[in-house]
């Protein structure tokens, strides 16, 4: 990577943060910002509590309390575990920003935990840079690796899941745009792999499987491009591309497994993994595939309509002949097929969870690596006009999606107030539940009390009653006020 092209990516980034500056540690509310707040609650269990009370596996909800909600005395360990801690996801995620927070002794907060986030799309972007750049060898199209990385650093979705918004499902985009430079630079070698180059691609892929789901579909697609060459070439090299990536998969699975079977049997994690993949996965859906569909498309509009509508007007001017992909371009197809076949697997094999429009964000490398390519083809002039306008496009509808600050009807408070009286109006030894309320995390971290969803106080009551527990306050509205109702069983 040139001076330059550092100076330039490195420029538009601060860019992208001045344009997301008005959204960064205002309160957290809509568009998955429960997202952070569940990672915070989190990381505050951790800060608190110490690591190792809790062997580093990530919760819900505040785990002290909860702890006392459900008394070993009516719940198994198993039960205990499953409704105290959240094993959806490998948890480097979380741990990262953790170690962060404890080595400078601050305890996690909402404008830390984002200021990690950029950070890392600016690594994400860079590392795109170079993964592009391993398609087009020598100066061929040498602009493309900076349209790309423009484009990501600028579209609706990484403006938004790279800064607002936190958890594995966003923080594994930068490990395997990370991975994607190494996967590109092994499988575009001539001859024999140098040992380094297949540690970093084992090692990144390693930290992709460690952090989300997309690691495994990136290892498998991986294994395939390894397959497919080794039946076109022949070359035992092949084979070790493929132990190496069987080995990062069951290393960062195995590990995740040692961490979390230190408070859950394995019989009832695998139950559990059960009962997660059929409410995320794509069998026996309740409503068909279809409507599921609709929303994803839908996703990818909200998340890159700019870059989606610069790649059809290069289709066309493709079509016509007015732009043509260079010869000197062999690495596109195992770009594409890196980029695009983790995501297709994602997607197929978890079509209820691709539902979220953050699951939209894992094909923003191929999609702004497309265009960019696509760009590269044009007269500079008009392909620098094109990034400049689609990225300025990107920003205006990242604004139309999240509304800035004073312009959101009030909606970005509602959580927050919520939370912070709650916890103004509920004593220490209170269990607190909600009629009628919002329970999301935004308000449990405003809080820093759990809240618990009834529909009654006499089945708040109940509650109380079944677990020996002697204190508990109810919130509800009563016209336009927040009523507090403090209930003894």
């Amino acid at each position: 990577m040139s001076k330059q092209a550092l100076w330039i990516v490195t420029a538009a980034f601060l860019v992208s943060v001045a344009v997301r500056w008005p959204q960064l540690n205002r309160p957290l509310s809509a568009h998955h910002e429960f997202c952070t707040a569940f990672t915070l609650i989190a990381l505050t269990n951790w800060y608190e509590d110490g690591f190792a009370t809790h062997h580093g596996v990530p919760s819900g909800g505040f785990v002290r309390e909860a702890d006392a909600m459900m008394p070993s005395e009516h719940f198994t360990r198993d039960q205990r575990a499953i409704g105290l801690y959240y094993f959806s996801h490998p948890p480097l995620a979380y741990e990262l920003p953790y170690v962060v927070f404890a080595a400078i002794g601050v305890a996690p907060n909402v404008l830390g935990l984002q200021v990690f986030n950029l950070l890392f799309h600016l690594i994400t972007a860079i590392a795109l840079f170079f993964a592009v750049r391993e398609i087009l060898p020598g100066t061929v199209c040498s602009s493309a690796p900076l349209f790309t990385a423009l484009l990501y650093l600028f579209m609706p979705a990484p403006l938004w899941f790279h800064g607002n918004v936190y958890m594995s499902d966003m923080f594994v985009q930068n490990f395997w745009v990370l991975h994607l430079v190494f996967a590109m630079r092994v499988f575009r070698v001539k001859g024999g792999i140098p040992p380094h180059s297949l540690v970093f691609f084992g090692v990144t892929l390693f930290l992709t499987v460690y952090t989300s789901w997309l690691g495994v579909f990136a290892a498998i697609t991986a294994v395939l491009v390894a397959l497919w060459r080794w039946w076109k070439e022949r070359a035992p090299k092949w084979y070790g591309v493929v132990l190496v990536a069987i080995f990062a998969v069951v290393t960062a699975l195995g590990l995740t497994a040692w961490r979390y079977l230190q408070v859950v049997d394995a019989q009832a994690l695998l139950a559990h993994f059960a009962a997660r993949f059929a409410v995320r996965g794509t069998f026996a859906l309740p409503d068909g595939p279809w409507p599921l569909l609709r929303q994803l498309v839908i996703n990818y509009r909200m998340g890159f309509l700019p870059v989606l509508l610069l790649l059809m007007v290069l289709a066309i001017a493709r079509s016509r002949g007015k732009a043509a992909l260079p010869d000197g371009a062999p690495g596109l197809v195992l770009f594409m097929a890196l980029t695009g076949l983790p995501v297709l697997l994602d997607h197929a094999l978890l079509l209820q969870y691709a539902e979220h429009d953050f699951a939209a964000l894992k094909a923003g490398p191929l999609l702004c690596g497309s265009a960019g390519i696509g760009l590269a083809s044009l007269p500079r002039r008009w392909a620098a006009g094109a990034v400049v306008g689609t990225c300025l496009a990107g920003v205006l509808y990242f604004y139309r999606i999240n509304p800035l600050p004073g312009k959101d009807h009030g909606r970005y408070g509602v959580e927050m107030e919520l939370g912070r009286a709650i916890a103004k109006g509920a004593a220490p030894d209170d269990v607190v539940f909600a009629i009628g309320l919002s329970t999301e995390p935004q308000v449990v971290w405003y809080a820093h009390r759990n809240v618990l969803g009834v529909a009654s106080v006499k089945q708040a009551e109940q509650f109380l009653r079944d677990r020996g527990l002697t204190h508990g306050v109810v919130f509800r509205t009563i016209g336009d006020s927040l009523s507090t109702e403090r209930i003894i069983p």
